[in-house]
């Protein structure tokens, strides 16, 4: 006798603000250790805590047949694409940001020389991007409670934040970026917020109502996108105003990034995968 035909799962769908979304799980054992993704070069990298560190997938979500060993990693931590044809790649662990080029080959790095340290760059840093002024931003988040600041030839210029709750302290530095009106966003996870800053690191104000903030990205509409531990992922509009709210699908996600039609790319953590929000009608 045959077995009942099982009738196809509904799609899920959520929506931010105006947007609906589709969503789309992609799980694989070469997932597995996932902590962050970027859209680079019409790609998803997966950036993974084990070898191969980098895994690449199509836009839609499928797996490439592409993946690439960091061996000067000690464990992997944020992924951010800096333009065209750059990837800055922290290594939580080895204490250090390591700039890729397309062909995932190291161009450059932030260093200490494994001398990590309290109160200067590096101690466990987290993400890195890199500002409207072409200088690169550090945070420098699980023993320092700072962001470090490198001019374009990546000379340490200045740094910022100590640990605290007030203005300008930090908990942990997450992940940070740049807004669409040129202000530094820092998720300062545990104290529930996203604070803000102009280039030199002086404060400008925070979002709150958040619970452990975990990943930032930028839509081109400018909305600021945030992840964190209820979980959830919310939209913020330019003026901060919180436009929009759905759940992630996992324990947390981890890293977002956005395609340029709009999908929206989450690293999901426990159980790890790989979740596409697809805009829809």
């Amino acid at each position: 006798m045959n077995a009942p035909h099982q009738p196809a799962r509904p799609a899920a769908y959520v929506t931010l603000g105006q947007q609906r979304y589709r969503v789309k799980h992609v799980s694989h054992a070469a997932l597995s250790g996932i902590t962050d993704v970027s859209v680079f070069d019409d790609r998803i990298v997966v950036l993974r805590r084990q070898a191969p560190e980098l895994v690449t997938l199509a836009r839609d979500g499928s797996l490439l047949n592409h993946s690439v060993d960091l061996p000067q990693f000690v464990c992997g931590h944020g992924l951010r694409t800096i333009d065209d044809g750059l990837l800055a790649a922290s290594d939580m662990d080895g204490h250090k940001i390591v700039l890729l080029d397309a062909r995932m080959n190291e161009v450059a790095r932030l260093h200490c020389n494994e001398r990590p340290a309290l109160g200067r760059p590096f101690n466990h840093p987290c993400d890195c991007a890199r500002g409207p002024d072409a200088r690169y931003y550090v945070a420098d988040g699980y023993g320092n409670s700072a962001v470090h600041i490198f001019d374009s030839d990546l000379r340490h210029l200045k740094s910022f934040g100590q640990a605290g709750t007030g203005p300008g302290e930090f908990s942990t530095p997450h992940s940070l970026i740049f807004d669409s009106r040129g202000r530094l966003c820092v998720a300062d996870r545990e104290n529930n917020r996203i604070q803000q800053f102009d280039a030199e690191g002086n404060w400008l104000g925070q979002i709150d109502g958040l619970h452990k903030p975990m990943a930032l990205a930028l839509c081109s509409d400018g909305t600021l996108l945030v992840s964190d531990q209820t979980p959830r992922l919310s939209a913020y509009d330019p003026n901060g105003q919180l436009i929009g709210r759905c759940r992630s699908f996992s324990t947390y996600a981890h890293g977002l990034a956005v395609q340029q039609d709009g999908t929206i790319v989450m690293a999901e953590m426990a159980p790890d995968r790989v979740t596409l929000l697809v805009p829809a009608p």
